[in-house]
């Protein structure tokens, strides 16, 4: 049971951490926008994939 909370725990907090850094780039306005990264992903069904979108 300890062991299983650790873990959890763990993992909790590299959630958290990620979030952190994810707020981080979209306050310094490192985003992709939603319709470039719908027409990625619909592009992956294709034969001419789009490449992977970037901020």
């Amino acid at each position: 049971m300890k062991q299983a909370l650790a873990a959890w725990i763990n993992q909790e907090e590299e959630r958290h951490k990620m979030t952190l850094e994810a707020l981080a780039d979209v306050d310094a306005g490192r985003v992709i926008d939603h319709q470039n990264i719908q027409a990625w992903a619909d592009s992956l069904a294709t034969d001419s994939q789009r490449p992977t979108p970037t901020a």
